[in-house]
């Protein structure tokens, strides 16, 4: 029985991580985009339909112009829901019709934009492609669900294509995310994770060493994953980088599972904590390190299995205005920790995800215990 919990324990943490590395590359490209633009994109103040100026400043920089073609099927069959939204979107862009067996059926295709079935079997058409020069970038389906989104969908398209090169980042990280070269002493190696390989296809990646006094200039985002031991030189390094404009993503974790520290003889290895004791201080952030959230709502399992620290959160526990978690439905988030907000002047804070009302904070000694005993 022992044996077979551990299984799908394992299984909840795969596809947590799944689910994690669609959030990480969101933020990433969400944070880049915000580099480029003063301030935050406005995609929720109820102007749906009106430019926002950070989208309106990616397009004067453009050296060259870029064309942005719709396809969208027309006809009494497409459901009204589908032909009001389509109006809206068409404000902004040139419209094909693509008609069965027709050319401009043909240029969908090969633009990569996705049919979709209506109730009645006919094939539906609603996607844009972004172009400059031999540069592409398709938006295969465009959703109704994502139109409070859409502005920022575009614009990405149009800041990738509108660049030959790839935006930099840098990734720091206290776990191998690059993957690990053979140690002859401990006669282990690693490949890189899911998530390093993701972040590659999209943007060139500078591997910044945990030691680092100092964040390359030419660095606009960085991607800071599990800083355990992290020293107050590095925390200081990180400081500077924020206060000149750079956007920091940071995953500080109270219970990495997979960074375990041996102990004595006997004794199970413990999973290490990383924290940024300092930063967060200065910002007005409270994090315990060594408590992990318990939800009796969101708690994995059943029964004896029953884990409330394996969160399997819904779309109540997503921000949905926000660009980084407007289309999550689901996501397991296991042993995971939880920040307590009080700002300071200059700073604001943006919810993404919240536990309910029904959960706590326990000891993470206890983060891998089922029922009552994780909450004791």
């Amino acid at each position: 029985m022992q044996k077979k919990y551990e299984h799908l324990k394992y299984e909840h943490l795969l596809y947590s991580a799944i689910g994690l590395v669609a959030l990480a590359l969101i933020l990433v490209a969400f944070n880049y985009l915000l580099s480029r633009v003063p301030g935050r994109v406005d995609l929720t103040d109820g102007k749906l339909y009106t430019l926002s100026d950070g989208t309106k400043k990616v397009l004067r920089e453009l050296q060259s112009p870029v064309k942005v073609k719709l396809y969208i099927s027309q006809g009494e069959s497409v459901p009204v829901q589908l032909r009001s939204f389509a109006q809206r979107v068409e404000v902004i862009v040139e419209r094909y019709n693509p008609r069965p067996d027709s050319e401009e059926e043909d240029a969908a295709q090969l633009d990569g934009i996705e049919s979709q079935q209506l109730v009645s079997g006919e094939q539906f058409y609603l996607g844009a492609a972004v172009s400059q020069l031999d540069r592409k970038q398709t938006l295969a389906a465009i959703s109704p669900q994502r139109e409070r989104l859409l502005e920022y969908d575009l614009v990405r398209a149009i800041a990738r294509v509108g660049s030959a090169e790839r935006p930099k980042i840098g990734l720091m990280a206290g776990l191998p995310v690059l993957g690990e070269r053979f140690n002859p002493f401990t006669r282990q190696s690693s490949e890189p994770w899911v998530l390093a390989g993701e972040l590659k296809r999209e943007f060139d990646v500078r591997e910044v060493p945990m030691n680092a006094k100092e964040i390359d200039k030419d660095l606009s985002v960085l991607l800071l994953i599990h800083p355990r031991d992290l020293q107050p030189e590095q925390e200081y390094a990180l400081d500077q980088f924020v206060l000149r404009g750079g956007k920091l993503i940071a995953f500080v974790d109270p219970y990495a599972y997979f960074d375990q520290s041996p102990q004595m003889p006997g004794v199970p290895p413990q999973p290490s904590s990383s924290d940024l004791p300092a930063l967060f201080k200065a910002w007005g952030i409270a994090f315990d390190p060594g408590k992990v959230i318990a939800d009796a709502v969101f708690a994995s399992g059943g029964g004896a299995r029953l884990t409330p620290t394996v969160l399997s959160l819904n779309r109540t526990a997503f921000s949905r205005d926000d660009v980084v978690t407007g289309s999550i439905e689901t996501l397991l988030y296991a042993f995971g920790g939880a920040f307590q907000m009080k700002p300071v002047e200059g700073l604001k804070a943006t919810e993404l995800l919240r536990s309910s009302p029904n959960s706590m904070l326990v000891d993470n000694m206890n983060a891998t215990k089922s029922g009552d005993e994780a909450t004791r």
